[in-house]
Protein backbone atom coordinates (compact mmCIF):
# COMPACT_ATOMS: atom_id res chain seq x y z
CA UNK A 1 0.00 0.00 0.00
CA UNK A 2 1.41 3.77 -0.97
CA UNK A 3 0.61 6.43 1.23
CA UNK A 4 -0.31 9.53 -0.42
CA UNK A 5 -0.92 13.04 0.89
CA UNK A 6 -2.78 15.75 -1.01
CA UNK A 7 -2.39 19.02 -0.11
CA UNK A 8 -4.41 22.29 -1.12
CA UNK A 9 -7.88 23.66 -1.13
CA UNK A 10 -11.05 23.89 -3.47
CA UNK A 11 -11.21 22.29 -7.14
CA UNK A 12 -7.52 21.87 -8.30
CA UNK A 13 -7.20 19.83 -5.24
CA UNK A 14 -9.72 17.75 -5.97
CA UNK A 15 -9.00 17.23 -9.69
CA UNK A 16 -5.77 15.57 -8.13
CA UNK A 17 -7.96 13.65 -5.81
CA UNK A 18 -10.21 12.41 -8.65
CA UNK A 19 -7.53 11.65 -10.30
CA UNK A 20 -5.54 9.58 -7.30
CA UNK A 21 -8.40 7.55 -6.58
CA UNK A 22 -8.48 5.41 -9.19
CA UNK A 23 -5.18 4.35 -8.77
CA UNK A 24 -4.85 0.54 -6.94
CA UNK A 25 -3.32 0.42 -3.75
CA UNK A 26 -3.26 3.79 -2.77
CA UNK A 27 -3.86 5.51 0.71
CA UNK A 28 -5.00 8.95 0.22
CA UNK A 29 -4.79 11.31 3.03
CA UNK A 30 -6.20 14.77 2.10
CA UNK A 31 -5.20 18.20 3.67
CA UNK A 32 -7.43 21.25 3.48
CA UNK A 33 -6.79 24.80 4.63
CA UNK A 34 -9.09 26.03 7.66
CA UNK A 35 -9.08 29.55 6.68
CA UNK A 36 -12.24 29.64 4.24
CA UNK A 37 -13.83 33.19 4.99
CA UNK A 38 -15.92 33.31 2.23
CA UNK A 39 -19.11 32.26 0.41
CA UNK A 40 -21.37 28.90 2.51
CA UNK A 41 -18.36 28.86 4.40
CA UNK A 42 -18.06 32.49 5.31
CA UNK A 43 -21.93 32.62 6.17
CA UNK A 44 -21.68 29.34 7.88
CA UNK A 45 -19.16 30.72 10.03
CA UNK A 46 -20.06 34.19 10.81
CA UNK A 47 -23.83 33.10 11.43
CA UNK A 48 -23.48 29.91 13.03
CA UNK A 49 -20.17 29.51 14.51
CA UNK A 50 -19.42 26.98 11.30
CA UNK A 51 -15.44 25.78 10.93
CA UNK A 52 -13.64 27.85 8.45
CA UNK A 53 -12.70 24.28 6.28
CA UNK A 54 -16.50 23.16 5.93
CA UNK A 55 -16.21 24.17 1.98
CA UNK A 56 -12.74 22.97 0.90
CA UNK A 57 -13.00 20.12 3.49
CA UNK A 58 -16.87 18.91 1.68
CA UNK A 59 -15.63 19.28 -2.28
CA UNK A 60 -12.09 17.01 -1.59
CA UNK A 61 -14.51 14.36 0.15
CA UNK A 62 -17.12 14.69 -2.37
CA UNK A 63 -14.57 14.39 -5.07
CA UNK A 64 -13.37 10.99 -4.01
CA UNK A 65 -17.17 9.67 -4.14
CA UNK A 66 -17.89 6.96 -6.34
CA UNK A 67 -21.37 6.90 -6.41
CA UNK A 68 -22.79 9.57 -8.76
CA UNK A 69 -26.03 9.98 -7.56
CA UNK A 70 -24.54 10.57 -3.97
CA UNK A 71 -22.19 12.78 -5.11
CA UNK A 72 -24.38 14.83 -7.48
CA UNK A 73 -26.81 15.29 -4.07
CA UNK A 74 -24.38 16.77 -2.10
CA UNK A 75 -23.05 19.19 -4.64
CA UNK A 76 -25.76 20.39 -5.33
CA UNK A 77 -25.88 24.08 -4.92
CA UNK A 78 -29.27 26.44 -4.07
CA UNK A 79 -29.39 29.41 -6.34
CA UNK A 80 -32.02 31.36 -4.53
CA UNK A 81 -34.47 32.06 -1.31
CA UNK A 82 -32.61 31.55 2.26
CA UNK A 83 -29.90 28.54 1.59
CA UNK A 84 -28.72 30.71 -1.34
CA UNK A 85 -24.88 30.03 -2.48
CA UNK A 86 -25.47 26.77 0.20
CA UNK A 87 -24.25 23.35 -1.02
CA UNK A 88 -26.20 20.35 0.53
CA UNK A 89 -22.97 18.89 1.57
CA UNK A 90 -21.87 22.07 3.63
CA UNK A 91 -25.06 21.90 5.25
CA UNK A 92 -24.69 18.59 5.90
CA UNK A 93 -21.51 18.71 7.63
CA UNK A 94 -22.31 21.66 9.60
CA UNK A 95 -25.43 19.56 11.14
CA UNK A 96 -23.46 16.59 11.54
CA UNK A 97 -20.87 19.06 13.19
CA UNK A 98 -23.64 20.51 15.66
CA UNK A 99 -24.98 17.24 16.64
CA UNK A 100 -21.69 15.46 16.96
CA UNK A 101 -18.37 16.40 16.79
CA UNK A 102 -15.92 17.43 13.89
CA UNK A 103 -13.86 14.37 14.49
CA UNK A 104 -16.84 12.53 14.52
CA UNK A 105 -18.43 14.45 11.85
CA UNK A 106 -15.81 13.66 9.30
CA UNK A 107 -15.94 10.13 10.24
CA UNK A 108 -19.58 10.01 9.35
CA UNK A 109 -19.10 12.35 5.76
CA UNK A 110 -16.06 9.26 5.02
CA UNK A 111 -19.02 6.63 5.79
CA UNK A 112 -21.52 8.37 3.51
CA UNK A 113 -19.38 8.85 0.62
CA UNK A 114 -17.60 5.45 0.94
CA UNK A 115 -14.06 6.70 1.39
CA UNK A 116 -12.55 3.62 2.66
CA UNK A 117 -9.24 3.67 3.39
CA UNK A 118 -9.03 7.37 1.89
CA UNK A 119 -8.94 10.11 4.74
CA UNK A 120 -9.62 14.05 4.32
CA UNK A 121 -8.67 16.60 6.81
CA UNK A 122 -8.72 20.02 7.50
CA UNK A 123 -4.96 20.83 8.44
CA UNK A 124 -6.38 22.26 11.76
CA UNK A 125 -9.07 22.32 13.99
CA UNK A 126 -8.03 25.55 15.73
CA UNK A 127 -9.87 28.94 14.44
CA UNK A 128 -7.21 31.16 12.86
CA UNK A 129 -7.22 33.89 10.74
CA UNK A 130 -5.45 34.32 7.55
CA UNK A 131 -3.61 37.67 7.29
CA UNK A 132 -1.45 38.88 3.97
CA UNK A 133 0.86 42.30 4.05
CA UNK A 134 1.07 44.26 0.78
CA UNK A 135 4.25 45.40 -0.53
CA UNK A 136 2.92 49.07 0.51
CA UNK A 137 3.05 47.76 4.43
CA UNK A 138 -0.56 47.48 4.64
CA UNK A 139 -1.84 44.11 5.87
CA UNK A 140 -5.26 42.48 4.82
CA UNK A 141 -6.77 40.36 7.29
CA UNK A 142 -9.05 37.37 6.07
CA UNK A 143 -9.30 35.01 3.56
CA UNK A 144 -11.73 35.80 1.42
CA UNK A 145 -10.41 39.92 1.16
CA UNK A 146 -7.16 38.64 0.61
CA UNK A 147 -9.18 36.12 -2.44
CA UNK A 148 -11.18 38.91 -3.99
CA UNK A 149 -8.63 41.91 -3.30
CA UNK A 150 -8.10 42.78 -6.82
CA UNK A 151 -12.09 43.60 -7.32
CA UNK A 152 -10.94 46.65 -5.37
CA UNK A 153 -11.05 49.50 -8.52
CA UNK A 154 -8.03 51.55 -6.17
CA UNK A 155 -5.89 48.17 -6.42
CA UNK A 156 -2.58 48.14 -8.58
CA UNK A 157 -0.69 45.02 -8.70
CA UNK A 158 3.25 46.91 -8.91
CA UNK A 159 2.17 48.46 -4.95
CA UNK A 160 -0.47 45.68 -3.86
CA UNK A 161 1.04 42.73 -4.46
CA UNK A 162 1.32 40.12 -1.21
CA UNK A 163 5.08 40.29 0.03
CA UNK A 164 3.61 37.83 3.06
CA UNK A 165 1.31 36.23 4.50
CA UNK A 166 0.34 34.54 7.83
CA UNK A 167 -1.79 33.33 10.11
CA UNK A 168 -3.37 35.15 13.45
CA UNK A 169 -2.89 33.25 15.73
CA UNK A 170 -0.25 31.14 15.00
CA UNK A 171 -2.39 27.40 15.69
CA UNK A 172 -0.60 23.91 15.05
CA UNK A 173 -1.38 21.58 12.66
CA UNK A 174 -3.51 18.72 13.92
CA UNK A 175 -1.93 15.23 15.10
CA UNK A 176 -3.74 12.62 12.39
CA UNK A 177 -2.18 15.39 9.70
CA UNK A 178 1.62 15.17 10.85
CA UNK A 179 1.25 11.73 11.76
CA UNK A 180 0.22 11.20 7.92
CA UNK A 181 2.99 13.66 6.85
CA UNK A 182 5.44 11.31 8.23
CA UNK A 183 4.15 7.84 7.24
CA UNK A 184 3.78 8.88 3.56
CA UNK A 185 5.52 7.64 0.68
CA UNK A 186 5.08 10.86 -1.70
CA UNK A 187 2.98 14.46 -0.92
CA UNK A 188 0.93 16.02 -3.63
CA UNK A 189 1.09 20.09 -4.11
CA UNK A 190 -2.47 20.61 -5.62
CA UNK A 191 -3.28 23.75 -8.10
CA UNK A 192 -5.09 26.05 -6.81
CA UNK A 193 -4.99 29.94 -5.43
CA UNK A 194 -1.38 30.64 -4.13
CA UNK A 195 -2.04 31.99 -1.13
CA UNK A 196 -5.60 32.14 -0.33
CA UNK A 197 -5.65 28.07 -0.96
CA UNK A 198 -2.07 26.20 -1.16
CA UNK A 199 -0.02 28.15 0.81
CA UNK A 200 -2.46 28.63 4.18
CA UNK A 201 -2.25 24.56 4.40
CA UNK A 202 1.77 25.33 4.81
CA UNK A 203 1.43 27.80 7.75
CA UNK A 204 0.16 25.57 11.05
CA UNK A 205 2.61 24.92 13.43
CA UNK A 206 4.75 21.65 12.64
CA UNK A 207 3.65 21.62 8.80
CA UNK A 208 7.35 22.67 7.53
CA UNK A 209 9.24 20.91 10.01
CA UNK A 210 7.24 17.63 9.13
CA UNK A 211 7.73 18.11 5.36
CA UNK A 212 11.10 19.18 5.78
CA UNK A 213 12.02 15.81 7.85
CA UNK A 214 9.56 13.09 5.82
CA UNK A 215 11.04 10.84 3.47
CA UNK A 216 8.25 11.35 1.00
CA UNK A 217 8.85 12.62 -2.27
CA UNK A 218 7.05 15.86 -3.39
CA UNK A 219 5.04 16.34 -6.27
CA UNK A 220 4.10 19.84 -6.85
CA UNK A 221 1.43 20.29 -9.69
CA UNK A 222 1.59 24.06 -11.44
CA UNK A 223 -1.15 25.89 -11.92
CA UNK A 224 -1.91 27.06 -15.62
CA UNK A 225 -2.87 30.54 -15.48
CA UNK A 226 -2.22 33.56 -13.26
CA UNK A 227 -4.53 34.59 -10.13
CA UNK A 228 -5.32 38.30 -10.69
CA UNK A 229 -4.67 39.92 -6.52
CA UNK A 230 -2.23 36.78 -6.32
CA UNK A 231 -0.04 35.84 -8.97
CA UNK A 232 0.32 38.84 -11.04
CA UNK A 233 3.36 38.87 -13.30
CA UNK A 234 4.28 35.40 -12.02
CA UNK A 235 6.13 32.64 -14.30
CA UNK A 236 5.72 29.08 -13.77
CA UNK A 237 9.24 29.61 -12.06
CA UNK A 238 8.28 32.00 -9.53
CA UNK A 239 5.17 29.68 -8.43
CA UNK A 240 7.39 27.16 -7.69
CA UNK A 241 9.63 29.15 -6.00
CA UNK A 242 7.44 30.72 -4.04
CA UNK A 243 5.45 27.27 -2.97
CA UNK A 244 8.93 25.30 -2.33
CA UNK A 245 9.85 28.35 0.13
CA UNK A 246 7.20 27.16 2.53
CA UNK A 247 7.96 23.87 2.33
CA UNK A 248 11.23 24.13 3.12
CA UNK A 249 12.93 21.74 0.67
CA UNK A 250 12.57 21.35 -3.37
CA UNK A 251 9.92 19.49 -5.34
CA UNK A 252 11.26 16.21 -6.75
CA UNK A 253 9.12 15.90 -9.49
CA UNK A 254 7.40 19.15 -10.82
CA UNK A 255 4.36 18.55 -13.06
CA UNK A 256 3.53 21.29 -16.00
CA UNK A 257 1.19 22.40 -18.85
CA UNK A 258 2.25 22.19 -22.26
CA UNK A 259 -0.09 21.79 -24.08
CA UNK A 260 -1.67 24.76 -26.08
CA UNK A 261 -4.78 26.73 -24.93
CA UNK A 262 -7.47 27.71 -27.78
CA UNK A 263 -7.24 31.36 -28.70
CA UNK A 264 -10.65 32.07 -27.27
CA UNK A 265 -10.09 30.57 -23.87
CA UNK A 266 -6.77 32.62 -23.33
CA UNK A 267 -8.75 35.92 -24.34
CA UNK A 268 -11.64 35.55 -22.40
CA UNK A 269 -8.26 35.21 -19.20
CA UNK A 270 -6.41 38.24 -20.75
CA UNK A 271 -9.63 40.37 -20.36
CA UNK A 272 -9.70 39.26 -16.78
CA UNK A 273 -5.93 40.48 -16.69
CA UNK A 274 -4.94 36.70 -16.27
CA UNK A 275 -2.20 35.18 -18.15
CA UNK A 276 -0.64 31.23 -18.12
CA UNK A 277 2.25 30.46 -15.90
CA UNK A 278 4.10 29.03 -18.89
CA UNK A 279 7.12 26.30 -19.13
CA UNK A 280 9.58 25.63 -16.65
CA UNK A 281 13.48 25.81 -17.68
CA UNK A 282 15.53 22.61 -15.89
CA UNK A 283 17.33 24.18 -12.69
CA UNK A 284 18.43 22.25 -9.70
CA UNK A 285 17.44 18.37 -8.95
CA UNK A 286 13.68 18.30 -9.43
CA UNK A 287 12.64 16.31 -12.58
CA UNK A 288 10.16 18.25 -14.44
CA UNK A 289 7.10 16.88 -16.47
CA UNK A 290 5.60 18.69 -18.91
CA UNK A 291 2.23 17.25 -19.82
CA UNK A 292 -1.03 18.24 -21.62
CA UNK A 293 -2.84 19.09 -18.57
CA UNK A 294 -4.85 22.10 -19.30
CA UNK A 295 -8.86 21.08 -19.65
CA UNK A 296 -11.78 23.71 -20.20
CA UNK A 297 -14.33 23.06 -18.04
CA UNK A 298 -18.20 23.15 -19.38
CA UNK A 299 -18.04 27.23 -17.43
CA UNK A 300 -14.70 27.56 -19.69
CA UNK A 301 -12.32 28.05 -16.57
CA UNK A 302 -8.96 25.83 -17.69
CA UNK A 303 -8.72 23.25 -15.04
CA UNK A 304 -6.02 20.45 -14.99
CA UNK A 305 -7.37 16.96 -16.44
CA UNK A 306 -7.47 14.04 -14.14
CA UNK A 307 -7.20 11.61 -16.59
CA UNK A 308 -3.43 13.24 -17.54
CA UNK A 309 -3.06 13.90 -14.16
CA UNK A 310 -3.73 10.24 -13.40
CA UNK A 311 -1.54 8.91 -15.62
CA UNK A 312 1.49 10.94 -14.37
CA UNK A 313 1.15 9.86 -10.88
CA UNK A 314 0.23 6.41 -11.52
CA UNK A 315 4.42 6.52 -13.41
CA UNK A 316 6.02 8.45 -10.81
CA UNK A 317 4.12 5.84 -8.18
CA UNK A 318 5.44 2.80 -10.03
CA UNK A 319 9.00 4.30 -10.15
CA UNK A 320 8.68 4.55 -14.13
CA UNK A 321 9.90 8.23 -13.96
CA UNK A 322 12.92 8.53 -11.69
Amino acid sequence: MTHIVTIGGGTGHAQVLKALKEIPDIQITGVCPSTDSGGSTGVLQKEYDGSGYTGDLTKCIVALCNDEAVRDALSYRYGQGSLDSHSVKNLLFHALEKVSSPEKALEMMWHMCELGEHKIYPVTNEKTELCATLRIGDTISGETNIDTIAKNPLWRPDLHSISDIYLKPVVRASAPVLTAIQSADYIVISPGDLYSSIIPVLLPHGMKESLHHSDAKIVLVVNIMTKRGETDNYTATDFVQKIESFLGRPAEFILYNDAPIAPDVLLKYALEQKVELGTLKPSGTSKLIPLPLAQVAKDGKVLSSPVVLRKALYEIIEGNLV
